[in-house]
């Protein structure tokens, strides 16, 4: 979306107040542009963590739900995102770090994998450290996890090869659909997963519509989990060594240009628009 301004022949410092107005003006018509944009992304949004606090043992939800969140015991570590797009991130260890949510105890668990109509949608900014460092026996580690024994449901993969993948179950574990493919490399990534009965799961890099992987439907994923989401954990003891950001997850299937959105957006849309707004108040006031 563009504007064009037309300002009024002045001149002396009411031409010069006026010229600020209007750049501000315009800047905030382009942050609104994009904080409009924004909210395409929040329809179906059940989850969204920055993960940018810096500081301290737990993350904000900054989704509809505002779950809370803890850290385990021995806590992941705030280090520099992948700036200028964010500027704060989680590095876990690999060994016993994580995030949990426990949505289903707050009274909303995510049940969207089951639901034929709509789907689910994960994605997150990954920097991949190192592989194979839990002692699991595996060889892939989740990004974002949700189920136990008896009850597993979902998962976004690093794979020890640094192939992104995903993996929905039944109940007993075995795979509904799970593919991988392609390489993340130890760079800054942006991953997305995306499921549902019809077609299965799809995997994309960066905003970008080519599918790095993808699997068809072959059976039933578990309806009756309602275990805790993890950030970097699965709870038979896989644990991934990476630093992670802007996690988010949606009950319905995302298109490409949704995700180079999610992407390019981050909380600081809307605190910017804030400081705009009040900057704008303050110019168009009399004095």
């Amino acid at each position: 979306m563009s504007y064009i301004i037309f300002i009024p022949e002045k001149s002396g410092a009411h031409m010069a107040h006026r010229k600020a107005g209007i750049y501000l003006l315009i800047i905030s018509l382009s942050a609104l542009n994009l904080v409009v944009n924004s909210a395409d992304i929040e329809k179906g949004l059940f989850l969204y963590l920055p993960i940018d606090e810096g500081t301290g043992g737990t993350v904000k939800d900054w989704g509809p739900n505002n779950f809370k969140t803890e850290m385990s015991k021995k806590r992941p570590k705030w280090v520099q995102g992948n700036q200028p797009d964010f500027g704060k991130a989680l590095e876990f260890n690999g060994k016993d770090n994580y995030v949990k949510i426990d949505a289903a105890t707050q009274g909303k668990d995510f049940d969207a994998h089951i639901d034929k109509n709509s789907g689910m949608t994960i994605c997150a900014w990954v920097k991949v450290i190192k592989t194979a460092t839990d002692t699991h026996g595996q060889t892939r580690q989740p990004i974002v996890m949700k189920g136990a024994g008896g009850a597993w449901e979902f998962a976004l993969y690093v794979y020890d090869s640094m192939a992104p993948g995903m993996s929905v179950w039944t109940c007993p574990g075995s795979g509904v659909s799970e593919p991988s493919g392609g390489t993340l490399g130890t760079n800054w990534r942006y991953q997305c997963g995306t499921y549902n009965v019809k077609e299965g799961v799809k995997v994309y890099l960066d905003g970008k519509k080519d599918i790095i992987a993808q699997g068809g439907n072959n059976g039933e994923p578990c309806k009756t989990g309602t275990r805790p989401i993890f950030i970097a954990h699965r709870e038979d003891g896989q644990f991934l060594n990476a630093i992670i950001a802007q996690v988010r997850m949606w009950e319905r299937i995302l298109s490409v240009n949704e995700m180079n959105m999610a992407m390019k957006t981050t909380s600081m849309a809307v605190r910017h628009l804030n400081k705009l707004s009040m900057t704008w108040a303050k110019i168009k006031s009399p004095t």
